[in-house]
């Protein structure tokens, strides 16, 4: 079950080394993750950002031999959620409420990286920012977004 959706205690939190762990097994897991060919580079739990790099393949691109928009987006939601994740030692569930992305430059159809900062978490939203740049250094994109932050509840008595 979802750690966001659990009875019970809440989760103990995670330490900066099973986080490393536990995000540079998630390329294997058979997922979004996966898919994007998400590869963790590094994270801070003080300062609330993560970094990554995605390998896109050729089924990820439009017409202009790019990668398609909403793979993009999908990439810029995978880091911006998991710097909250991380901000908060994996102790809660963080999905997007609402997200807006903006396009400067075509991705290519090769390794880019990506960068997702924790903005502000409170005790029910997150507000997050993300980047992703070209191989070559340019903006591709940027984005904003909310997320719900969930909590475990006790089970009930």
């Amino acid at each position: 079950m979802a750690p966001d959706l659990a009875g019970g205690p809440p989760p103990e939190p995670m330490t900066a080394d099973q986080i490393r762990a536990h995000l540079s097994q998630r390329a294997d897991h058979p997922h979004c993750s996966q898919l994007l060919g998400f590869r963790l580079l590094d994270f801070s739990i003080e300062e609330r950002w993560l970094e990554a790099q995605f390998h896109p393949t050729q089924q990820l691109a439009n017409l202009r031999d790019s990668v398609q928009g909403g793979i993009v987006t999908a990439m810029l939601d995978e880091v911006m959620s998991l710097a909250v994740l991380v901000a908060e030692r994996f102790t809660c569930g963080v999905p997007t409420l609402e997200m807006k992305t903006s396009f400067y430059n075509p991705l290519p159809v090769e390794p880019c990286r990506a960068r997702g900062q924790a903005m502000r978490i409170g005790g029910r939203v997150a507000f997050m920012e993300g980047t992703i740049w070209t191989p070559s250094g340019d903006i591709a994109a940027k984005a904003s977004s909310t997320c719900q932050v969930r909590r475990v509840k006790p089970a009930a008595r």
